[in-house]
């Protein structure tokens, strides 16, 4: 059902081809006071949407090792590792998921459209294994386009942007670095009609500023579990915006969803939350969707029963729809 450009589904748990997928996170979000509503982040912030460049200071410690360390990954994903000009050329790694056939070679011509899954905080790649599996589970079963998944290393706290203190310029790496490294290393459908970027909290946030910041790359984004904090309310301003107020603004979604809905109208945007979710990020999801219905943004909002902030979780509740998204976003490629 549609309500001015958006659609509103609440969808009852089915397990994905009856098989439950894995739950793994290991999420671990501060402690919030369940009962009480935040704050509206209403987009309103008046300054410019830029900040300056700070140059990547190796002698600051990242939150997490740039490279894990046992260089592991479990199926069905492939451990890989490239060098990044952003942390001048330094090593970081990311698991990729290539899909059935992927490797055989009649389909050796064949170019694929990739989905980046983006972890939560205090979180790492291979928690987007749930995620995966139920791709892998849709794609045998036809439900969605033979596709490839990437699961980048954000940190533990890298927020999906470039930190104020010069330590951890993740979205450079991903941007600059991780997009054309896959690009470059498989078979993929190389423009924004082809890919897409998702993620779970820290990496909702993060998917719906990297796909609202740039929006030629990105053809669709899912935020999954998303909060969207006024900057005094952002535990970690201090961290990663330097204290900055109007820094934080200029990387934060809602804010540029209500700047320039219009250069965002070209994205497929999903928000998906569980029912239960009490760190206040199913308040926050019903702002923003109001938010963007307000502003004109066509978008998908879905609310799971009976979930709470958990990623694997809600994939299992909405079973197949929770990936069958990706047929309607990668059919007109």
């Amino acid at each position: 059902m549609t309500n001015r450009g958006r659609a509103i589904v609440v969808v009852l748990g089915l397990a994905v081809g009856g098989v439950a997928l894995g739950v793994r996170f290991r999420h671990r979000p501060p402690p919030v006071n369940p009962w009480l509503s935040p704050p509206e982040n209403t987009g309103d912030f008046a300054g410019p949407l830029v900040r300056v460049a700070v140059p990547y200071d190796a002698s600051k410690a990242p939150s997490r090792a740039w490279v894990d360390s046992t260089k592991s990954a479990s199926s069905p994903t492939r451990y890989g590792r490239y060098r990044a000009a952003a942390i001048e050329g330094r090593e970081t790694d990311y698991l990729v998921y290539l899909p059935p056939g992927y490797d055989e070679p009649g389909n050796a011509q064949r170019r694929y459209p990739v989905a980046y899954w983006l972890h939560g905080y205090d979180s790492e790649p291979q928690d987007g294994l749930p995620f995966v599996e139920g791709i892998d589970a849709a794609i045998r079963r036809g439900d969605v386009p033979a596709m490839i998944v990437v699961l980048p290393n954000g940190l533990k706290d890298g927020w999906w942007v470039d930190s104020a203190d010069g330590s951890q310029p993740v979205e450079s790496v991903i941007i600059t670095d991780l997009i054309p490294h896959v690009d470059g290393a498989y078979r993929t459908i190389s423009d924004r009609r082809g890919r897409a970027v998702e993620g779970f909290s820290m990496g909702a946030w993060g998917a719906l500023h990297l796909a609202f910041k740039y929006p030629e790359l990105f053809g669709a984004v899912t935020a999954v579990s998303a909060p969207f904090h006024r900057h005094d309310r952002f535990w970690q301003l201090g961290r990663i915006f330097g204290g900055d107020a109007a820094a934080y603004y200029a990387e934060d979604p809602v804010t540029r969803a209500r700047r320039n809905p219009a250069a965002i109208s070209g994205l497929r945007i999903r928000l998906i939350c569980g029912e239960k979710d009490q760190l206040g990020h199913l308040a926050y999801d019903q702002m923003f969707d109001r938010r963007l219905t307000e502003w004109g943004v066509v978008h998908e909002t879905v609310i799971v029963p009976g979930v709470d902030h958990n990623a694997g979780d809600l994939y299992q509740g909405m079973g197949v729809r929770a990936f069958s998204f990706y047929k309607s976003a990668f059919e007109s490629r």
